[in-house]
């Protein structure tokens, strides 16, 4: 098949520390050169070329974080899907951890405009000692009318396997004809954040201590949950963006100090 944009990286690890192994690009989707964060672990950008998603666009990215080896990937900027009269957006992307490994994914927002649809689903196969940090968020796009919510329906799914076994099955759509403001929807809300992190060392008690340490954003609608496996799901109801990314930083800082004893990330966007 081919698709209009398509991305393979290959992370592994050599005399003790994590490299780039291997990159393949094609289409519309390219990556910057690897830089290295204080605690030397590889940051590469996703770049879309094209401008944004349009009718029929299929893209797909393939992961592989090779035995004991760090990768750390986002994208350069937001992703935007444009009118889609005719066949929806596929995206769909294969992460492969295998032991002892780290995959960090932070994803700039979805904005989806007037009458597109945008479908995008989340394979992960991981090995039962290795990590996963995920970010994902939906904003709607500007209409000329003023419509609150322009798209006409996003559909996101997500699916962790551990040593082969499915433990995380995650699938959000939101479809304006169905009223997204009402109760049980987003209850007012315009925006949507989902952050997931797996990791042996999450424990009731220690996300009692990210509860705690999120009190201070009272103001804004957000839900902490324990996963069926040692891991965290994080979701968020807001009005802007930058609501949501504060609330992804915190979390994120105090995944890193808790759990990874180091600073967070520098994405250096």
């Amino acid at each position: 098949m081919t698709y209009t944009g398509h991305l393979q990286l290959e992370a592994s690890e050599r005399y003790g520390k994590s490299v780039l192994s291997d990159a393949y690009y094609n289409g519309v989707f390219k990556i910057s050169r690897p830089t290295y964060t204080d605690e030397n672990l590889p940051l590469v950008q996703l770049i879309h070329v094209g401008g944004g998603y349009v009718d029929g666009d299929t893209y797909l990215t393939e992961i592989h974080v090779k035995n004991m080896a760090k990768l750390a990937v986002t994208t350069q900027a937001s992703t935007k899907v444009y009118k889609t009269p005719h066949k929806q957006v596929m995206q769909r992307a294969l992460y492969k951890l295998e032991a002892h490994t780290e995959l960090h994914m932070k994803q700039d927002p979805l904005i989806a405009y007037k009458d597109a649809r945008f479908t995008q689903e989340t394979e992960v196969q991981m090995d039962q000692s290795a990590s996963f940090f995920f970010t994902d968020s939906v904003t709607p796009g500007w209409s000329k009318e003023g419509t609150l919510f322009p798209f006409t329906c996003i559909t996101s799914k997500l699916k962790v396997y551990q040593n082969g076994r499915l433990v995380i099955f995650d699938h959000l759509r939101l479809k304006p004809d169905e009223d997204l403001m009402q109760l049980l929807q987003l209850e007012g809300n315009t925006h949507v954040g989902s952050l997931f992190f797996i990791h042996s060392e999450v424990t009731v008690e220690w996300i009692q201590k990210l509860r705690d340490y999120l009190a201070y954003f009272c103001d804004d609608q957000y839900g902490v949950s324990l996963l069926q496996i040692p891991g965290v799901c994080l979701r968020i109801l807001a009005k802007r963006t930058s609501l949501i990314e504060k609330i992804f930083a915190a979390v994120e800082e105090f995944i890193h100090s808790t759990i990874y004893n180091r600073s967070a990330i520098s994405w250096r966007k």
